[in-house]
């Protein structure tokens, strides 16, 4: 997640740690920036093909809702990123729009910029967590979960998590951000109220979604090396727990290190913060590639990208019912 350390960068030509040192990095920020900037317009433009393709081409189905929804998050991420480093390269190249630092206008689009990012990244961490939890039930109780599953049940559950995260983003914005501490490159360090913020964003990311992601992603490991479902489904379930394994290693980290901002309200030196906004930059940008990889394998003839997403995303329940009955049939038989 890119926004606390871009904020900073581009309120202040210098990194501040534990008040005491401070770094530097105008050098740093024009190697990096145009890099972040390339893998952001990959990113927007792959999701906007998922998003253009699961929109119009192929048809809605339970997983396919879920990946629209990550796919606007994850595009939406990618655009408010790119508007930020732009803001950043900016400033680092021109030396006199240093002057519109204290600019009242500018520190409040920054702040606008910046919340859109926090919105579209808890977007995806509750996505990927209903995901990868709803792909799970449906190995372990296929008969049971298809049985009983609500038919609008992914459209009612996505526009809760675009509630959920728009309420999170807004706490933590309101109360751990703050226009007169961000002039300054430091966290608002009021206390009390971010300190509750601090506690509920650690409940809901450490105890509720990444173990269930991991939990329900390692199920899906096992069930895609063991399972005897049509090859279709594992290329859904492959392309999941890799995703998931992403956004382990490039979202999280930001994640972490925003938190000990919060608590402590240091950051550590310089490049590490600019290299986890890459990180974050390369997990939003990173999944339509997985889909393209993933569903292209075992494909013969004449592959296209519609044909690749459809491997990928072709399971509806009536299909899926009718590899459950199969067995029964053949008992019969």
């Amino acid at each position: 997640m890119i926004s606390g350390n871009t904020t900073i960068s581009l309120l202040t030509e210098t990194q501040y740690w534990n008040n005491d040192t401070i770094l530097f990095k105008p050098v740093f920020n024009i190697m990096i920036s145009p890099v972040t900037i390339v893998l952001t317009v990959l990113g927007m433009t792959g999701n906007g093909l998922v998003v253009w393709y699961l929109s119009f081409k192929i048809k809605r189905t339970t997983s396919s809702i879920y990946i629209f929804n990550l796919a606007v998050a994850d595009a939406g991420f990618l655009l408010f990123s790119f508007a930020l480093h732009i803001f950043a390269l900016l400033f680092t190249v021109i030396p006199h729009l240093k002057t519109q630092y204290e600019d009242e206008q500018v520190i409040t689009v920054i702040g606008i910029l910046t919340l859109a990012c926090l919105f579209g990244y808890n977007t995806s961490l509750c996505l990927l967590t209903i995901i990868s939890i709803e792909r799970c039930l449906s190995v372990l109780f296929p008969i049971w979960y298809h049985c009983n599953r609500p038919k609008y049940m992914s459209s009612i559950v996505c526009t809760l998590i675009w509630t959920i995260s728009c309420i999170l983003c807004g706490l933590e914005f309101a109360f751990c951000y703050d226009i007169t501490y961000n002039r300054k490159g430091i966290v608002n360090e009021s206390g009390k109220e971010c300190k509750s913020v601090f506690i509920i964003i650690c409940s809901f990311s450490f105890v509720i979604f990444i173990p269930s992601m991991l939990v329900s992603s390692f199920i899906l490991l096992i069930k895609v090396r063991s399972s005897s479902f049509h090859r279709q489904f594992k290329k859904l379930y492959i392309v999941i727990t890799v995703t998931v394994f992403f956004f382990l290693v490039f979202g999280m980290p930001m994640r972490v290190l925003l938190l000990v901002w919060y608590k402590h309200h240091s950051l550590p030196t310089f490049p590490v913060m600019d290299l986890f906004s890459l990180f974050c930059v390369i997990n939003s940008s990173i999944n339509p590639f997985v889909y393209f990889l993933v569903g292209r394998h075992g494909q013969d003839g004449k592959i296209t990208l519609l044909s690749i997403l459809q491997a990928v995303f072709r399971d509806d329940l009536n299909q899926l019912r009718r590899e459950l009955k199969k067995p029964a049939e053949e008992t019969v038989t």
